[in-house]
């Protein structure tokens, strides 16, 4: 990747936060929140390229409410998102694929996991974007 790409991660685990920014410090620009209550507020703030979101969130707004509400959106319809989460059950990825999700990764994971599929959902985005020019 030439630039670093701006990344915001809902993960209400600061440990998971900070070993997710250390993961993506030399491809990426790390804002973390805890909650998805102010979801689309945090993404109309900045031109994000990627949402890390984890499904298991406290609060009024999970992961799954927080996917419905960004995919209802006409602005961050098309914003490539990939669900973190400690759902690992057989049936678990194709199920928040089907919500919205564009990729689905498991916890624990290993850095170059994380950092493959980013760079796969932003190849599969910039060869999208050059296609509709």
């Amino acid at each position: 990747m030439d630039k670093k790409v701006k990344i915001l991660y809902i993960e209400d685990s600061s440990d998971t936060q900070e070993l997710v920014k250390i993961f993506l410090q030399k491809i990426g620009d790390i804002d973390a929140y805890p909650t998805a209550e102010n979801i689309l507020q945090l993404l109309s703030e900045k031109d994000y390229d990627l949402l890390l979101l984890d499904i298991n969130l406290p609060g009024k707004i999970d992961g799954t409410d927080a996917l419905k509400l960004i995919r209802r959106d006409e602005r961050f319809k098309d914003i490539p998102i990939i669900a973190v989460t400690a759902y690992a059950m057989i049936g678990d990825r194709e199920k928040f694929l089907a919500m919205g999700c564009n990729e689905y990764i498991s916890k624990p994971f290993f850095k170059e996991q994380l950092i493959e599929k980013i760079q796969s959902i932003l190849n599969k985005k910039h060869q999208k974007e050059a296609s509709n020019q």
